[in-house]
């Protein structure tokens, strides 16, 4: 057996494609995109922790939210993902987040294992990021330094105009991270039951 290095991303196949198209029709059915011009990489991670409170909220209030940006630090490795649904379970005492992925079938056919057991495998690195980032600090000096990012960077004005529209204004990236670790706090650990979905795409 050899390994091999391939620089870039993979080629996107048909089915990666339909699963594209996919994801975004679930994204739109509870979210509402709105474009926002960035400038910078600080601009960049602002948004994805910007569409994690956002995300976050509407989780607590109306008990389910899709494409959640995740960053978290684990075992010295920097892990970076989108939670394809989170819903609060409604039938317990105890209301806990279930995250949910979905996947995309082209044939109409259960996948094989080794498919299945990414898909599992992924689910469970999820919800280790997730239970880490409620239970724990968030370290963002690591953040800044390994990511080359300035947290005293003013952000674009148009990105500084959405967060003071969703409740946490914020002039610089600090002060997004900041709503992002007292947003985390604010959560509940993830159940323990994760829910892989298999969704056939009929072209």
């Amino acid at each position: 057996m050899e390994f091999i290095l391939l620089l870039g991303k993979p080629k996107r196949t048909k089915a990666m494609k339909a699963g594209s198209a996919r994801h975004v029709v679930l994204e739109e059915e509870v979210i509402k995109r709105v474009k926002v011009e960035v400038q910078s990489t600080e601009d960049v991670w602002a948004l994805k922790l910007m569409n994690f409170i956002v995300g976050a909220n509407q989780l607590l209030f109306d008990g389910l939210t899709r494409e959640l940006p995740l960053v978290w630090f684990v075992e010295g490795v920097w892990m970076v993902g989108v939670i394809d649904e989170l819903r609060m379970s409604v039938s317990e005492s105890k209301r806990f987040p279930m995250l949910v992925d979905t996947k995309t079938r082209v044939q109409a056919k259960l996948p094989g294992e080794p498919q299945k057991r990414n898909g599992r495998l992924q689910l469970m690195c999820y919800k280790y990021m997730w239970d880490s980032l409620v239970a724990d600090k968030f370290p963002s000096q690591k953040f800044f330094d390994f990511f080359s990012l300035n947290p005293n960077h003013i952000l674009s004005p148009q990105i500084r105009e959405n967060s003071a529209k969703s409740g946490f204004p914020s002039k610089t990236l600090n002060d997004v991270v900041r709503y992002f670790g007292n947003s985390c706090h604010l959560l509940p650990q993830a159940h323990d039951k994760l829910l892989l979905r298999l969704v056939w795409a009929v072209t």
